[in-house]
């Protein structure tokens, strides 16, 4: 059975799509496996992980969920899972054809929890 920190949480994956809704869970339960300092709630919208600061969140399409690191140009991409250019951010995107990647995503999860996150 899955479990959920609110209903808040609980209703919005249960809202999903079938495909954005398996890719959500098993998502979810990589970045919340990383480490017991991470938290969850809804933030603009949709699931964001935090501790002292955000982590990432999704962005919900059509065909694909992105997992958005907020100071993902910080971060060692070791798995070379990443995309963008900005500033700070970089975004990791998957699909039903896609396994997520789960060793990355808890790398990325932990150095941002060293850095302060």
């Amino acid at each position: 059975m899955i479990e959920y920190s609110n209903t808040e949480i609980e209703r919005y994956v249960n809202g999903l799509p079938e495909l954005q809704k398996k890719l959500v869970l098993e998502i979810r339960e990589a970045v919340l496996s990383a480490d017991n300092r991470v938290k969850e709630g809804i933030k603009w919208g949709s699931i964001a992980f935090f501790n002292k600061k955000n982590i990432c969140g999704y962005r919900i399409a059509k065909n694909h969920v992105t997992l958005l690191f907020m100071e993902g140009a910080s971060l060692d991409d070791k798995h070379h899972i990443l995309s963008g250019n900005g500033a700070k951010a970089r975004t990791y995107k998957t699909t039903e054809k896609d396994s997520v990647n789960t060793e990355a995503i808890l790398d990325l999860v932990r150095q941002s929890l060293e850095k302060g996150l």
